[in-house]
């Protein structure tokens, strides 16, 4: 009996993943992590359908244990994930990482021999972005096949609450995102339900990978729900603001404050433009709302996918295996909407980088 394993799987992604995944694999889906009293009491409300176990992600032994039985670990953790997936690659086990960090891809990525080698896939950049918008920017290109370039686009709700993991990492890509003269700036974009909206360049991975699974430049902006909040956060970049965001103790306390943070809701909008040489456009979005419920769903999606084989060997972006009209639809079934964006929406470029 061929098992999933959720490692960081009582974390709100982690348990998306594993309600996701038990009612087609009951009593094979294994929540695993360092706390089994949290593991525990989330297992107990899904008697029968997930089993518990305590796992260190940073103790080779206890990682060697889970994996007995194993088909799929899914990583929901930032903690040592190039040696966890070095592990699971080694004894034939597929391997899922939700991770959005490049440092972090690009050190799965050097894992590729290993994984062609034992004939198992290492499926990386599996969320909303990364992850939803890497099958947007290939969706986009394989119906402009010309495309001489790529933009996404990231709405992120206020509503949500966002741990402080996930509110350092925005904050410390905030000031890793400072425009370079010449370099990608502010656009107007038409986001389905949101209008339009100033979004601004953000270093997410998917533009890194991108360019090298599509051939194409692509570039990822981002904004929140609320413009007032997307222009004061993309201030804070200039100047005395940005150093001061560097401090330990005043990082801190931006990042406490911004947890508790609540002025819009759950909703998140990815819309992916392709631009040919001569003004056409492809343009397809993607709405839904809770962000990390669907990250979780995209991940079990994917788990589900790999554990079923037929997966390439190596180690591959969502974009390099995926469908993306059939992930799409199926991801209509846990309440995420498609849109097909006509040619000519509005998508212009802005220069007062404040706007909202």
């Amino acid at each position: 009996m061929t098992r999933i394993v959720v490692l960081g799987g009582y974390g709100a992604v982690g348990r998306a993943v594993a309600r996701t995944l038990a009612p087609t694999l009951p009593g094979r889906i294994v929540v695993a992590g360092r706390d089994p009293r949290r593991a525990d009491a989330f297992v107990a409300q899904h008697p029968d359908a997930l089993v518990a176990r305590r796992v260190d992600a940073r103790d080779p032994g206890d990682v060697a244990a889970v994996l007995t039985g194993a088909r799929v670990l899914v990583m929901c953790l930032e903690s040592g994930n190039e040696q966890v997936a070095r592990r699971c690659l080694e004894r034939g086990v597929h391997y899922v990482d939700v991770s959005a960090s490049l440092g972090v891809l690009s050190a799965i990525g050097r894992l590729d021999p290993l994984a062609v080698r034992n004939g198992v896939t290492a499926a990386l950049s599996v969320g909303l972005a990364p992850g939803l918008t890497n099958l947007l920017a290939r969706h986009v290109t394989d119906r402009l096949a010309d495309a001489e370039a790529v933009d996404l686009t990231v709405l992120i709700g206020t509503g949500e609450r966002h741990g402080p993991g996930a509110v350092d990492w925005l904050l410390d890509n905030l000031a890793a995102s400072v425009p370079e003269a010449g370099g990608p700036g502010p656009l107007r974009v038409g986001l389905p339900g949101y209008g339009r909206r100033t979004t601004h360049p953000f270093p997410f991975s998917d533009q890194y990978t991108l360019r090298r699974t599509l051939g194409v430049p692509v570039t990822t902006r981002l904004c929140f729900d609320s413009a007032a909040l997307t222009a004061a956060v993309f201030a804070l970049r200039r100047g005395p603001a940005l150093r001061l965001l560097r401090r330990p103790g005043v990082a801190g306390a931006v990042s406490a404050a911004m947890a508790r943070l609540r002025l819009g809701s759950d909703g998140f909008a990815v819309r992916a433009t392709a631009r040919a040489a001569d003004g056409r456009l492809a343009a397809y979005a993607l709405t839904g709302r809770g962000e990390a419920r669907v990250t979780g769903v995209v991940a079990a999606l994917v788990a589900r996918h790999l554990h079923g084989g037929g997966a390439p060997a190596g180690v591959r972006h969502l974009d390099q295996f995926l469908d993306p009209a059939a992930f799409f639809a199926q991801l209509g079934e846990y309440g995420v909407g498609q849109h097909e964006l006509p040619a000519g929406t509005d998508h212009r470029r802005n220069p007062m980088s404040g706007s909202g």
